[in-house]
């Protein structure tokens, strides 16, 4: 695959220029999280006035790859080129701009009840789209129609990021979301996504597999690991000492079982306390991530036979591992020297600064 050609835009749907000349490229997609891009140029090439920040870029055609311009770096390398570095996160990033900041009426939180979809667009809708202090709307944003997907739930916040706690709920429902161009109405749209079931379980769509002896990945990296994990809660409710209310979450026994203590205190009832307590488990679940980098088009097609979302099977049998998987995240990498694709597959790895938001986080809905 050639060097993708990218196209700049301003806000408002100006196309300001196009270069394909770039000396490399990286754009990362996230299904839950914010993705990122990366770009390095020769600062003398055509359209490099053009990079400069809250400017978007388009990879291609591709309306679901685009790039907010929010750092721009120069430097001579060591041959006296001026080097161009450009940076910035994908157009999810506009819900990174946002706090969920509470309705005056709201008993100090932003609280939504209904499917995971609608939850989601709620939460867009009351800070992206139509919040109550205008100065908080992004004129350009705009959220797609409401199918009502996932089960029905209860979430609530108080000035989180917005993106955040988009991740935070699709992690845990299993279901992603984006923000892609809408060229025809010059608008970003916000839409929940999907992934399918490819895993060699099911008989309804082609499966996938990824392995080392279909010889379609290189560079395998394997991590399982039960640090700081939990599989058995117990909640604790309003109340204080021994009147506090106390509820069990998980199951396990013996030198299998890892218990920990779930504070809930903010839930307003049972049922709240009981979802509440799932999804702080969740968070704590065993760490299983298979990265490795995808020979591209060698057995399936990118975007077409799998894309970013999709569950399928990735295994080593000299690893003795076969694992179904979804895909969270892919790399596609741009360079003089070709194409290259990775991706990281099953559970993320919290990183440092994720650990230290969800134990210093007094309130999580």
């Amino acid at each position: 695959m050639k060097k993708v050609p990218m196209r700049i835009i301003d806000k408002d749907f100006n196309l300001l220029g196009e270069i394909d000349d770039y000396e490399s490229l990286q754009f990362i997609r996230r299904f839950y999280k914010v993705g990122e891009f990366e770009l390095h140029i020769n600062m003398d090439k055509a359209n490099t006035d053009t990079l400069v920040k809250n400017n978007l870029i388009i990879l291609g055609s591709s309306l679901n790859k685009v790039g907010i311009i929010m750092h721009r770096e120069n430097s001579v390398d060591d041959n006296g080129v001026d080097e161009l570095i450009i940076k910035g996160p994908t157009l999810k990033g506009i819900m990174s701009r946002r706090l969920i900041v509470p309705p005056v009426n709201g008993n100090g939180y932003d609280s939504q009840t209904g499917s995971i979809e609608t939850i989601l667009k709620a939460f867009v809708n009351n800070h992206v789209i139509n919040p109550t202090d205008a100065d908080r709307k992004i004129l350009q944003a705009a959220i797609a129609p409401d199918q009502q997907r996932g089960k029905q739930d209860k979430w609530r916040s108080r000035f989180e990021v917005l993106s955040d706690k988009l991740a935070e709920i699709g992690e845990y429902a299993s279901m992603g979301w984006d923000v892609v161009l809408d060229i025809y109405n010059n608008k970003w749209i916000f839409d929940v996504v999907e992934g399918r079931d490819l895993t060699v379980d099911q008989d309804t769509l082609p499966p996938v597999i990824f392995s080392t002896d279909f010889d379609n990945i290189t560079n395998p990296h394997l991590i399982q690991s039960l640090i700081n994990t939990a599989n058995v809660g117990y909640a604790g409710g309003h109340g204080d000492d021994a009147d506090r209310l106390i509820q069990q979450m998980g199951s396990s026994t013996g030198v299998e079982r890892m218990e920990t203590f779930l504070d809930c205190s903010q839930a307003e009832d049972v049922a709240e306390l009981t979802s509440m307590a799932q999804q702080k488990l969740n968070e704590l679940k065993e760490i299983k991530t298979f990265e490795f980098e995808i020979i591209p088009d060698n057995t399936f097609i990118y975007e077409q036979d799998y894309d970013l979302g999709d569950t399928v099977t990735a295994q080593s049998r000299k690893w003795a591992v076969t694992i179904n998987c979804q895909i969270i995240e892919v790399k596609e990498i741009y360079e003089v020297s070709g194409f290259k694709l990775q991706a990281t597959f099953g559970t993320n790895i919290p990183s440092l600064l994720t650990v230290f938001k969800r134990n210093s986080k007094k309130v999580v809905r």
